[in-house]
């Protein structure tokens, strides 16, 4: 079973930034995130980012063609892709900022106690279980 100094269960953003903060520390650091999907959280992937970048291009269609609905469902298409690019690189760039740091290691699966210190990772696919320990776990 791998030890490190710290578990954080989640990689968003206070995940990612109490990460890095213990890293530079010099402590061994593991991050269990349930889908690459989600690296950055919920603000990133789902929350604050998409919402804002599709109100934008929203707001941008209605005072392009004002009247002219055919036109801006045409627009609609364009800003979901808009926004999923966006939300890619945003992604990507998190993924990046983890990755280069050595004292990081970065687990996909579910989270779940087998006691106080110990923590079981099953895959997205449950094709492996990953058992890791530590003396401070977060939940971020």
């Amino acid at each position: 079973m791998k030890q490190y100094d710290a578990i954080i269960i989640g990689f968003g953003k206070g995940g990612k930034l109490l990460a890095a903060e213990l890293a530079e520390r010099n402590w061994k650091v593991a991050i269990v995130e349930r889908s690459p999907q989600m690296y950055g959280g919920t603000c990133v992937n789902v929350g604050c980012i998409p919402t804002k970048t599709l109100i934008h291009e929203s707001e941008y269609a209605e005072k392009r063609y004002y009247d002219d609905y055919k036109n801006q469902s045409k627009l609609y298409a364009l800003a979901v892709a808009r926004k999923d690019k966006l939300v890619s690189f945003l992604r990507e760039k998190n993924y990046e900022n983890v990755k280069n740091k050595p004292n990081i290691t970065l687990y996909d699966g579910t989270a779940s106690f087998l006691s106080e210190n110990t923590i079981r990772i099953v895959t997205i696919l449950f094709s492996a279980l990953t058992r890791i320990a530590t003396q401070h776990i977060f939940a971020a």
